[in-house]
């Protein structure tokens, strides 16, 4: 196991560790409202809490995992992190829609990727070519095209760091 990578504090933001007790959060957080509408859509509260459950694991066997993302007066704003892929790592990230637009996701993301570069020689990303806002955040935090498709969806794009 890796050396765990949050608790990650930023200017405005807290990243850390997931608990059961997020399970609102993250049910208002994984909503198609909210996300991109792939790995983290749900659309029950026990879809959520599996969700969570094998995040909570997941970070458990692995030292990383997705991550809560609370302003400094602890106000869950979204999730954040990291999860096992082939051949590296994947950034994920899903900001509430009512604190989209205050450049939250990039300060996650940014802080996360930083974290993580210390750990893995690469972290990728795949989004869908319509997800304009997260496209404009994997740019921000550095990651670029990749020549490698790291996913069999032809209406997602691959993204490399560095």
């Amino acid at each position: 196991m890796r050396r765990r990578l949050v608790p990650i504090v930023t200017s405005r933001l807290t990243i850390r560790e997931l608990s059961k007790g997020d399970l609102e959060p993250v049910f208002l957080t994984l909503g198609s409202e909210t996300s991109g509408g792939r790995i983290f859509e749900t659309k029950t509260v026990s879809e959520a809490e599996r969700w969570l459950n094998n995040r909570i694991a997941e970070h458990s066997e692995l030292g990383y995992s997705i991550w809560a993302v609370e302003t400094k007066d602890a106000v869950f704003v979204g999730v954040c992190g990291l999860i096992p892929w082939e051949p590296f790592p994947m950034i994920c990230y899903a900001i509430r829609k009512q604190y989209q637009g205050r450049g939250y996701g990039t300060e996650a993301a940014k802080a996360v990727i930083e974290r993580a570069s210390e750990e893995f020689s690469s972290i990728i990303s795949t989004i869908r070519i319509s997800n304009t806002e997260s496209i404009r955040v994997a740019e921000k935090i550095g990651m670029q095209v990749s020549d490698t498709s790291f996913s069999e969806d032809p209406m997602l794009r691959s993204y490399l760091y560095p």
